[in-house]
């Protein structure tokens, strides 16, 4: 297990797969809180094969994070992040995390694994899947 703080102004998903490369992580889990001052969120619709985005452009208090650790087709160190955020009114918002930035801190805890974490394109549904 490893303990982290993101700082200030660190971009959350490029830091945390940057940390993980370091530290040699291939595969696990990583689960963190905090906060946002802004954030892009994703969902995805099996129809079009296509993700919608909503920018929050404002703080927002991570309520959860939750990321799986693992390889992409190509074989880089990916995370499959997902979260969910409300603002200073309580709205919340949840869905697949593009990127965000951190508002004043955010404290990670990765688990690692020793299972295989590897991804393929399934063309059916049109996402990275674990195989």
């Amino acid at each position: 297990m490893l303990i982290h703080a993101l700082k200030r102004g660190d971009k959350v998903v490029k830091t945390i797969t940057n940390l993980l490369s370091v530290k040699g992580v291939k595969s696990g889990l990583v689960v963190g809180l905090g906060a946002f001052s802004n954030a892009t969120l994703m969902i995805y619709d099996l129809e079009t094969k296509e993700y919608s985005s909503k920018i929050i452009n404002e703080q927002a208090e991570v309520g959860s994070f939750t990321a799986v650790i693992g390889k992409d087709p190509e074989g880089n160190t990916h995370i499959h992040p997902h979260v969910v955020v409300s603002n200073k009114d309580f709205n919340t918002f949840a869905g697949h995390l593009k990127e965000a930035t951190v508002a004043a801190t955010f404290e990670i805890v990765i688990f690692e694994s020793d299972q295989e974490v590897d991804r393929y394109k399934d063309s059916e549904i049109g996402l990275n899947l674990i195989k």
